[in-house]
């Protein structure tokens, strides 16, 4: 008998394995553009092994707890591939965008992790309550981080490790899936770090609440109950201190804004939104305007809104490089048949260059000015590789033979690769095109902005963005009443009659 029958198979496992890793390699790079987490900047880890490496840890860490016996081993290692079976079968069927993001099933398996390290600390601390476990405080974590759908997911999963290292208690159980859920829905609506104090009050009451039921449902005497009540409170106390320290920190490594960054990097007060309105006010009046409509559209298809809104926020910041070169910066022009007069001397290639200029110059200033790289993306992005059409125009006109190809008039890309920069794309089109418009009625403005989407479509700038005809259906709609909502029609007031024609009409 062959006693090497092991290695073919082995040999077929690595084949398929370095096939998998080459056609990784091939794919294109991920939604989140510029390489900012730590996994971009230095290596692309195969979620396979990331999704392996957490099963493993998660049984070392669980291990103890079972004892070192082979039959309560084996069954351990069972429940683990479950687990990760479940979550894979979730990611594919749930959350199918997220299935290959390395980044997000890495922070799923540390929350895991994580949620068993806090429950095996429990039970380490002699006298220490199952009630005081905080697994409200991973679900806030994952909620900002990651999505309130896969929350829910690590919560379920890590309040049945509760009650099973809690000797499987149902009271743990019951309460730690309680408290979480709270927890998750509080972190839903949280935009200040102030709302996460407010969350862990939330979480303290809950289980409170829930102590007290079960109190009173097993027939514990009131002893007992008020003995439980402070290790409530220390739960929801944890539940501040623990994301307020963990939130930071996996922004830092991975690139994941919370809402609260996102405010903070929104707030026209820093330096460089505020230079924007100093420097170039036409820009930084138009970047209200894209800003309010893309949120809207972001909401009506349920995108990221609060995203939506700071990416356009920054979206044009390179004009602040030469703001006189841009059309809604130039004070003296009247009327759309005026001619830009900082153009007028400089050939139309040059022009169309020193326009696509602005997005170099915007992705080295916003992060000179440490602006996060999820926000930086809208620069390139809300442009993709459209075609400077004005300027094109004029090249066509001037001399047709020796015309530069077309290609370079277009910006240098990269295309949209979220819905967030799709929705910026099309806003910055849409607003810049209904100015032009003289008698913006609602039909006009859906027509115009029909039209634009449908031209972005045809030129294959949403090729590389998950985001479906029904998702740009929804913007039409969005958009043109947000632009008509602009563009309403205004009462023309009558002038007040003089005094001197007052006395002459007694």
């Amino acid at each position: 008998m062959n006693n090497r029958w092991w290695l073919e198979p082995l040999r077929r496992t690595l084949l398929s394995l370095l096939a998998w890793v080459d056609a990784q390699r091939g794919k294109p790079e991920s939604a989140r553009g510029e390489k900012a987490s730590f996994l971009y900047r230095e290596i692309h880890v195969p979620t396979i092994l990331i999704a392996i490496s957490a099963a493993v840890a998660l049984f070392v860490l669980l291990a103890p707890e079972v004892g070192f016996v082979s039959p309560r081993l084996l069954t351990l290692a069972g429940m683990i591939a479950m687990v990760l079976f479940f979550f894979i079968l979730y990611f594919r069927y749930d959350l199918p965008e997220l299935v290959n993001d390395d980044e997000v099933v890495l922070l799923t398996s540390l929350c895991l992790m994580l949620g068993v390290i806090l429950i095996e600390i429990g039970s380490f601390i002699p006298g220490f309550s199952e009630f005081g476990v905080p697994i409200g405080a991973i679900a806030i974590v994952a909620t900002l981080l990651l999505h309130i759908r896969l929350a829910l997911l690590i919560s379920v999963v890590l309040s049945l490790m509760a009650g099973v290292v809690s000797r499987y208690s149902f009271n743990a159980t019951f309460v730690a899936l309680l408290s979480s859920m709270t927890a998750m829905l509080a972190a839903h609506r949280v935009r200040q770090r102030s709302d996460i104090t407010r969350a862990g009050i939330h979480v303290a009451w809950v289980t409170v609440l829930a102590i007290y039921g079960l109190g009173v449902y097993s027939g514990w005497p009131a002893k007992i109950m008020l003995h439980e009540f402070p290790w409530a409170a220390l739960n929801g106390f944890l539940c501040i201190i623990i994301p307020l320290g963990l939130l930071p920190i996996l922004e830092a490594f991975f690139s994941r804004l919370t809402p609260i960054t996102l405010l903070e990097v929104g707030d026209f007060n820093r330096p460089l939104l505020r230079r924007l309105m100093l420097e170039a006010p036409g820009t930084y009046h138009h970047t209200l305007m894209v800003s309010s409509i893309a949120e809207q559209a972001a909401d009506a298809i349920g995108a990221n809104s609060l995203l939506c809104r700071v990416g356009m926020y920054y979206h044009d910041i390179g004009k602040l490089a030469n703001p006189e070169y841009f059309i809604e910066n130039q004070i003296g022009r009247r009327s759309p048949e005026d001619k830009p007069e900082h153009h007028d001397k400089l050939n139309p290639s040059i022009s169309s260059l020193v326009i696509m200029n602005h997005v170099k110059e915007g992705i080295a200033l916003a992060r000179a000015y440490h602006v996060p790289e999820e926000v930086i993306r809208f620069i390139p992005e809300h442009h993709g590789t459209s075609i400077i059409k004005y300027f094109f125009m004029r090249a066509l006109e001037e001399d047709e033979e020796s015309l530069p190809p077309p290609e370079s008039f277009r910006y240098p890309g990269p295309k949209p690769r979220s819905r967030e920069t799709a929705i910026a794309m099309l806003a910055d089109s849409v607003e810049a095109a209904s100015r032009s418009i003289e008698e913006p009625t609602y039909e006009r403005l859906h027509d115009m902005v029909e039209k634009v989407v449908n031209s972005k479509f045809m030129d294959g700038q949403f090729d590389e963005a998950p985001i479906t005809m029904r998702d740009l259906r929804k913007i039409i709609e969005n958009f043109t009443h947000s632009l008509s909502a602009v563009h309403h029609v205004r009462i023309e007031y009558p002038e007040t009659p003089s005094s001197e024609s007052m006395t002459e009409t007694q």
